[in-house]
């Protein structure tokens, strides 16, 4: 009996070693694979997202062209129209412009999106400074004279968020 107990307690001391063994093969391996199927996965993602967000990106630099004030002076003024119609035109396309955009926001940075909101408010900033002075009745083309030497003197509003949404942009890639 005493030999018996010894091959029993041998041979289960190694199926346990063996079992313990095979364990932790199949564990690593499933780990791996597991690893595997997350990256093909996230790898498939990037696929549908990655031309999502360069849209994304493509769109936020065309309003910050848009909402300039150089492009939006160009874009509604009329010599017969007076600064307070100008005035006017001018905030309301900046805000059909940013609420046309609003969903861009899901695919940028929290920074870009920030960056892109200050230009906003920026640009309305500009444009409120520069009509202040003016009287509602002068004509639109001193308002516009007034934004488009302010252009001349400083830096577009919108300069750092385009620099910043093409830095972002080239991270892309």
């Amino acid at each position: 009996m005493d030999i018996f107990a010894q091959l029993l307690i041998a041979s289960l001391s190694s199926g346990l070693m063996l079992f313990g063994a095979v364990y932790m093969v199949l564990r690593k391996l499933l780990a791996a694979e597991s690893h595997r199927r997350n990256v093909q996965l996230l790898s498939a993602a990037k696929g549908i997202t990655l031309p999502l967000r360069l849209q994304a990106h493509e769109r936020l630099l065309l309003l910050l062209e848009r909402i300039s004030p150089e492009a939006l002076v160009l874009r509604l003024r009329r010599p017969d129209s007076s600064n307070a119609v100008l005035h006017g035109e001018l905030v309301t396309a900046i805000r059909a412009e940013m609420e046309h955009n609003l969903s861009q926001q899901m695919y940028v940075s929290p920074e870009l999106w920030s960056a892109v909101v200050m230009a906003k408010n920026s640009v309305l900033s500009c444009i409120n400074a520069c009509a202040a002075p003016l009287s509602p009745n002068d004509t639109s083309l001193q308002l516009a004279q007034k934004l488009l030497e302010w252009h001349v003197d400083n830096e577009l509003p919108t300069a750092a968020a385009i620099r910043l949404l093409k830095k972002e942009a080239a991270k892309l890639f």
